[in-house]
């Protein structure tokens, strides 16, 4: 098969259509060496050939249906918001054992909340980045469930979750009452547990102050046991 500059500058136009820009610059290499030496090597030919194949038109013409497609399944509330669900999390979070994961998904994650707040729909490819996420199977599942604990209940943090210097100072004997939830994104990813629940967040007054804690932080506070404690 023999490539011709011609194929090599469509490639080029559809290379930058779906968004494969290190294939951009190397097409655009060969066929400005095509026009120097009249001549690509056989090595250059193969390499020529799968770039021609991974950026044909027919890709190109797949992309943009699955683009109209993803366009308008953002009207639909579940897709989107799942969706800015997502892009919440990879924006913000900083958890140690996915920071690589997740700083590599951050741009993306950010440019999909820009381009919501400024009315547009996100691109497919940035979205596409952030639903394929390794994490978004345990993410869906914390998304899936909603808050086990309702407003104005009363809780506790669990000792498990403090410092020993913490538990002498007393904090795991005080208790305080949820003034609301979810009041920032999730930002932490674990396994969904049926006791404990997820990582969705929840503002909390206690006798010390008010503090954000995720909900696998905290346990319900029997009443019962609480007016035993009063009494």
């Amino acid at each position: 098969m023999t490539i011709t500059r011609n194929q090599l500058r469509q490639a080029v136009i559809n290379a930058e259509k779906l968004g494969n820009r290190r294939d951009e610059l190397t097409l655009n290499d060969m066929a400005r060496n095509l026009k120097k030496w009249g001549t690509l090597t056989i090595r250059q030919t193969e390499f020529a050939k799968a770039l021609l194949e991974r950026n044909s038109g027919e890709k190109v013409k797949a992309t943009e249906g699955a683009d109209e497609a993803h366009k308008l399944q953002w009207e639909n509330p579940e897709y989107r918001e799942w969706i800015l669900f997502l892009a919440r999390f990879f924006s913000k979070s900083d958890q140690t054992a996915y920071l690589e994961h997740v700083k590599n998904r951050r741009r993306h994650a950010s440019t999909v909340l820009r381009e919501h707040l400024d009315g547009s729909v996100p691109s497919l490819s940035y979205c596409k980045s952030i639903l394929t996420s390794k994490l978004a199977p345990r993410l869906r599942v914390i998304y899936d469930h909603p808050p086990i604990y309702p407003l104005g209940e009363l809780v506790a943090i669990r000792r498990s979750e403090l410092t020993h210097w913490a538990i002498q100072q007393g904090h795991d004997k005080q208790m305080g009452f949820i003034t609301e939830i979810e009041p920032t994104p999730v930002d932490t990813v674990v396994t969904y547990n049926k006791t404990k629940g997820g990582t969705k967040t929840y503002q909390i007054m206690f006798p010390s102050g008010s503090v954000t804690l995720r909900e696998n932080q905290i346990k319900l506070v029997s009443r019962k046991n609480h007016n035993k404690e009063k009494s």
